[in-house]
């Protein structure tokens, strides 16, 4: 009778650890399929961290990529061959190697079309027409109805003219990050890109008119792509800061869109 009692024992016991292997081998199982391509979101849950750093290149030298990480920037050894796959204003993680050395890719979690100030507030974009045009005040004519925009800095539009307003809203109401003036925007085809000494991508563009355009988009111009996946023959809607009357125009970037088909 003791001899059975003591087998019993020994098959519980067996059949727990039993059970708890499989459950590990069922987690294991899970989790790499979760790293598989296509899953990655599942897979965030089991990844601390994407990079060791991520952000926007805000200038490229001898020292490395110089990274904006909020409102701070830092600068990583990258190898000279490794950075120029990539431009000025381009998004990009951070990872670090051996040596106090570090590489660059191309950041897939950052969405261009999703953008935030250095405080998490979501920037907004809307399509207008010039309002009622006072002294620390504009109003903004949309399809959703008047929008208010408080202290507008170096607004010089006039009454009837259409733009397109990047804005935040916070406790004084909305505020007006940028705004681009439509009767300025250039239709264009990308016929060759370059990257200029510094890492500044430079595109050589024609307008549906035939007019001959060099676009320079620095760390500042806001574009809705990745600037290392521009090709030629895409078809993109340049905002300038300034042109020249040179052939190519010389045109400053302030918003580069690329259309999609």
């Amino acid at each position: 009778m003791k001899n059975n009692k003591k087998i019993i024992i020994f098959i519980i016991i067996a059949l727990v650890f039993s059970s708890a292997g499989c459950s590990r081998s069922e987690n294991k199982d899970e989790y790499q399929e979760n790293l598989r391509p296509g899953n990655e979101s599942s897979a965030q849950q089991y990844t601390p961290g994407r990079y060791s750093a991520q952000g926007k290149i805000v200038k490229i030298d001898k020292d490395g990529i110089h990274v904006q990480e909020g409102e701070n920037v830092n600068t990583y050894k990258v190898d000279q061959a490794r950075s120029s796959n990539y431009f000025l204003g381009e998004y990009v993680g951070i990872n670090k190697l051996d040596g106090g050395t570090y590489d660059a890719v191309s950041d897939q979690y950052y969405d261009y079309t999703q953008r935030r100030t250095s405080n998490g507030d979501e920037i907004k974009r809307v399509t207008a027409t010039v309002g009622e045009v006072g002294e620390n005040f504009i109003t903004a004519i949309t399809e959703m109805g008047d929008l208010k925009f408080n202290y507008p800095k170096g607004f010089n539009l006039k009454e009837g003219d259409q733009f397109i307003a990047d804005y935040v809203e916070n406790t004084k109401g909305n505020e007006l990050l940028s705004y681009f003036d439509e009767s300025s925007k250039i239709n264009a085809t990308v016929k060759e890109v370059s990257r200029d000494t510094n890492g500044m991508l430079r595109v050589y563009g024609v307008s549906d008119d035939n007019r001959e355009y060099d676009i320079n988009v620095d760390s500042d111009t806001i574009t809705n792509f990745a600037h290392s996946t521009l090709q030629e023959g895409d078809e993109i809607v340049v905002y300038p800061e300034k042109t020249d009357g040179n052939i190519p125009a010389v045109v400053r970037a302030k918003l580069v869109v690329r259309r999609s088909e």
